[in-house]
């Protein structure tokens, strides 16, 4: 089992997507992405945007190769819609990859009227039936019946968990339910997950003395999974703030088991851009008419997407990797040689899965043209 988490609030963007690699399948789990319309009265900054961009197109990529998609749910950064905004995917970007994909998805009740629409309309323009899959046993998939969106959610307002097992290894996702509900908690422990992606509470939202009790018992649950569970990935809501962010880390010291963000998981470091978008906007302003114009395809993002990097390294945010300065693919990228992928997605967030970064530290021969996914890139000049 190969699991690969896409597009979280630790990786820059809103949403919980993953791909689950089997011996003979291939599951993408919420295929939706969004940015926060709104964070401290701020919209969207162009470095997010960028980032979005290239998250959207990950997706987009990965499903092309899926045989089946789970939705969890039908918010807009689970699910592909019909009428995207310009941050969000839609369904006409993906509409071949899952008309080929057997898709498991919650049903209409115990959801609120959006999401119902949302269900409908992706049935409708795919042209076929999709699956109920609550409460359902097939293959390598559990399904759970609808449990709480949340703390002190309606019956109006539910999500599916998923269960995944192959070889005796069991991963969950447990979208949306913010560590809230005990019992959510116990039927997760009943699948006994070697690895869970949880959705963490909203703490940005609990800011009243009356949620102190909310915030007790997120913690209370977050830590009995802890003792169960071997991998524990909290991510999401929980990490749209800096309140969360530290909320974190003090669970990852009193923890049993491993407890990390979706960042940590996949071997980057993390980048809390609904965090941190007050501070995009100090170092680096935008326009007050840069969004409509992006809308209307007036202007783009490029130069905020380079300028946003730099910015993060010299205000401490992330630290590159060690070899950055002297790394090939940094002035190939810089000589318009490369596409900026790479340095994005390893040597700005100090990836440890970089094949370059490993044959360096063991003092291993790797070619220039070498990428850091290890693959040769003939068109690339040695020795540049």
């Amino acid at each position: 089992m190969k699991i690969k988490i896409i597009g979280t609030e630790s990786i820059g963007v809103r949403g919980l997507s993953c791909s689950v690699e089997l011996k003979n399948r291939k599951i993408f789990i919420d295929p939706g992405i969004a940015l926060g319309w709104s964070r401290y009265g701020f919209l969207p900054h162009p470095f997010q945007v960028a980032v979005g961009s290239e998250i959207r197109k990950t997706i987009v990529e990965e499903l092309q190769t899926a045989t089946d998609v789970i939705i969890s749910h039908f918010d807009g950064d689970h699910c592909p819609l019909s009428d995207p905004n310009p941050y969000q995917l839609g369904i006409s970007q993906i509409k071949d990859s899952l008309a080929k994909c057997r898709i498991w998805a919650k049903g209409l009740n115990n959801s609120p009227q959006t999401q119902q629409q949302r269900r409908k309309e992706l049935t409708e323009i795919l042209g076929k039936e999709i699956q109920n899959a609550e409460g359902l046993k097939a293959g390598p998939f559990e399904f759970s019946l609808p449990v709480p969106h949340g703390a002190k959610a309606t019956k109006e307002n539910m999500v599916m968990m998923s269960r995944i097992e192959e070889n005796g290894m069991v991963f969950v996702h447990a979208s949306d339910i913010q560590l809230s509900e005990e019992d959510t908690i116990d039927q997760i422990l009943e699948w006994k997950p070697d690895i869970v992606l949880v959705s963490g509470p909203p703490l940005y939202r609990y800011t009243s003395a009356s949620f102190q009790r909310l915030l007790e018992i997120a913690w209370e649950n977050a830590l009995k999974l802890s003792e169960k569970v071997n991998t524990l990935i909290i991510d999401h809501h929980l990490l749209r703030s800096e309140e969360g962010i530290k909320w974190l880390e003090k669970l990852k010291l009193h923890a049993k088991n491993t407890v990390c963000s979706a960042a940590d998981f996949m071997g980057k470091q993390p980048i809390f851009l609904e965090a941190w978008r007050k501070e995009l906007y100090e170092w680096l302003p935008v326009p007050e008419n840069w969004h409509e114009d992006y809308e209307q395809g007036k202007t783009d993002f490029e130069q905020y997407r380079i300028r946003g990097w730099e910015l993060l390294i010299n205000n401490k945010k992330i630290k590159p990797c060690k070899w950055y300065d002297v790394c090939p693919i940094k002035a190939y990228t810089d000589a318009g040689k490369l596409e900026r992928y790479w340095v994005e997605n390893y040597c700005l967030v100090n990836n440890i899965n970089c094949i370059r970064y490993q044959k360096e530290e063991k003092g291993e021969y790797h070619p220039d043209n070498m990428l850091p996914n290890g693959e040769i890139r003939e068109s690339l000049q040695i020795n540049f």
